[in-house]
This record gives structure tokens, sequence and C-alpha cells, in this order.
């Protein structure tokens, strides 16, 4: 049996991340989203390109204005799943009381046709174990809410 060590690096970023096969993974913390995600960066083993570091800056450093323009979407996601939770009444922020933090994808260049890089933030909802919305930024900026279903 042999053993194999995974290469590792760190970034301030990112924080340590190890390399798969393709892709790097860690854990980033998003305190406005609740905390911890496990991180995936499609990348190669020369790690995380300047283009990917920038984007997840721009997240970490916007989240509570990412936070505030996804709040509607993500209610307006659940509503359309019929997963709306019986308790949030006219209170739309109360929506991430009933999401947990699960992962953060890091796209690569060749995500959208213009180089952009994707950045994924998926939650796990407590409304059904099969539901996970995400929210979808490009180079950090707000896209769109995403169903995860």
């Amino acid at each position: 049996m042999s053993v194999f060590k995974r290469h590792t690096m760190t970034y301030p970023t990112f924080g340590t991340l190890q390399y798969g096969s393709g892709y790097w993974e860690g854990m980033v913390e998003l305190e406005p989203f609740g905390g911890s995600f496990q991180v995936i960066v499609r990348a190669t083993r020369d790690g995380p390109s300047d283009a990917q570091i920038a984007a997840m800056s721009r997240v970490i450093a916007d989240a509570v204005a990412i936070r505030k323009v996804a709040t509607k979407e993500m209610v307006d996601v659940h509503e359309e799943s019929e997963l709306l939770p019986d308790d949030l009444g006219s209170d739309a922020d109360g929506i991430w009381r009933h999401l947990h933090p699960s992962q953060v994808e890091v796209a690569d260049e060749s995500y959208y046709e213009d180089g952009r890089i994707a950045v994924l933030i998926i939650f796990e909802s407590t409304q059904h174990g099969d539901f996970a919305p995400a929210i979808e930024t490009a180079d950090g900026s707000f896209v769109e809410v995403l169903s995860g279903t």
C-alpha cells in the first residue's frame, strides 16, 4: 500500500489548500453567511490563478453586500420550490436562518466564455435535504440565486 502525500499551499484568501486532481480544497470563512464553507478551487497543480484569488477576495470583502442583494432572490427560490419556511413572515432576512454553509466552488476561466471567474456559494437547506440553493457571483459581483434542486 502506497502512502500519497497531498500537495498543499497557503494563500491569504483561501488559507491552506490541498491539491486533488484538477482542484484544490480547504475551508474558507464567510461569516455573513453563517461561518465556514468547504472550498473547492478548480485549478492546476500550480495553484489558484490570480483571477481566482481576486474573485474570491472580492466575495469575502463584499459578503455583507452580496447577502443583502441576494436575500429577495433567495426567498423567491424557496417560494418557487415550495420550501418557504412557515416562520419567515415579512422578515425576508430570516431566510438565512434556514440555510447552513456547505461549499464554495471557485471555477476556472473557462466557466464563462469571457473568462470571468464564477464563485458559487452553496448552502444546505433545513427545509429539505436535497435542496441546495446557491449564490452565483462573477468576478466577485452578484449574478443570481440558483435553486439547486
